[in-house]
């Protein structure tokens, strides 16, 4: 599914991707009833975003909705809140395995997703702390899309742009966009990509 969510947009040049466009694109996909965003003051040093899911429904008669509300830090800049609800949006097709249940777990959770990506210990919250970091990764091909990518590579090659405008076009931070229009960018978005579709991974 996160495939057919990517094949979305990867022919787009128009930027910026908005967070809305991705969100209907998850609805009409099925993966989700109704997703609803809020913006609330967070430290940001500890917890960058999270998202609650539940089933609600409107009578005794009708189906329940699948819904999902995803916080993010209103005092973070446009740029980097773009970024943690397309990750948390993201989130949406991860495994259940690995989402959160227990206080304790948000808790480590949230200490780890600001420390170094690789820890010592293995328990649950160093797998969920990579699957955020994982999931963000996954978001950047959302944000600034295959087309827009090479038409970018393109227009900064002949000296037409620079990577500030690009940032500014694709309203990401600047240094998400250093990182997705690298050479090498594609051929790692292509292994995310396989990933988070759950597709087998065989190394070259």
């Amino acid at each position: 599914m996160l495939r057919q969510l990517v094949e979305c947009f990867q022919d787009r040049v128009e930027l910026p991707i908005e967070i809305e466009e991705i969100r209907d694109s998850i609805v009409n996909l099925g993966i989700q009833d109704k997703i609803v965003f809020s913006a609330e003051d967070l430290d940001t040093g500890t917890l960058r975003g999270a998202l609650y899911q539940w089933r609600e429904s409107a009578g005794v008669y009708t189906d329940p909705v699948w819904t999902t509300l995803i916080v993010y830090p209103v005092n973070e800049t446009i740029e980097r809140q773009r970024v943690i609800c397309a990750k948390e949006l993201i989130h949406l097709f991860d495994a259940q395995v690995v989402r959160t249940n227990t206080p304790e777990m948000v808790e480590q959770l949230a200490k780890k997703v600001v420390g170094p990506f690789e820890t010592p210990s293995t328990n649950p919250s160093d797998l969920m702390a990579s699957m955020d970091k994982l999931a963000q990764y996954q978001s950047l091909n959302l944000l600034l899309p295959l087309a827009a990518r090479r038409l970018a590579r393109k227009k900064i090659e002949a000296g037409e742009v620079d990577m500030a405008q690009v940032s500014e076009w694709a309203a990401i931070p600047i240094e998400e966009t250093v990182l997705v229009l690298n050479d090498h960018w594609d051929k790692f978005s292509e292994l995310l990509i396989a990933i988070g579709n759950g597709e087998m991974v065989v190394p070259d």
